[in-house]
């Protein structure tokens, strides 16, 4: 299946890779995230791609890529569909930026459906 890909915006893109840069979250506690304390390249920083696909499979999802590794999470509730790699570690990381970024997600997979599109638009 040819894949039509929906860049989001370099704001939300930029939100993830700064969490990612702060560290792994360990834990989501009620005062805050515990962070492992670890440097990260700024290059690697850059390597952080969130997509939508505008012909897609469902459920409703999204995908981030990082350091050459990918994962698919639901738009639902950031379930994750399947990765490998590298972003695999950030999975709390993305669960928070997730959190902040829900609608965002959902006003970006419902504003490019195609008419033909299997999914259709985003529904709970």
């Amino acid at each position: 299946m040819t894949e039509y890909v929906i860049a989001v915006t370099e704001d939300l893109e930029n939100e993830l890779a700064e969490s990612f840069a702060a560290g792994r979250i360990l834990e989501i506690t009620d005062k805050g995230p515990i962070v492992e304390i670890k440097k990260v390249l700024v290059a690697k920083l850059g390597g952080v791609k969130v997509e939508i696909f505008s012909n897609e499979h469902p459920p409703p999802h999204f995908r981030v890529k990082f350091q050459g590794s990918t994962a698919n999470d639901t738009i639902k509730d950031c379930t994750r569909i399947n990765g490998s790699g590298e972003v695999v570690r950030f999975e709390k990381n993305i669960l928070m930026w997730w959190q902040s970024n829900k609608q965002q997600l959902i006003d970006i997979w419902n504003k490019m459906r195609p008419t033909n599109c299997p999914v259709g638009a985003y529904q709970e």
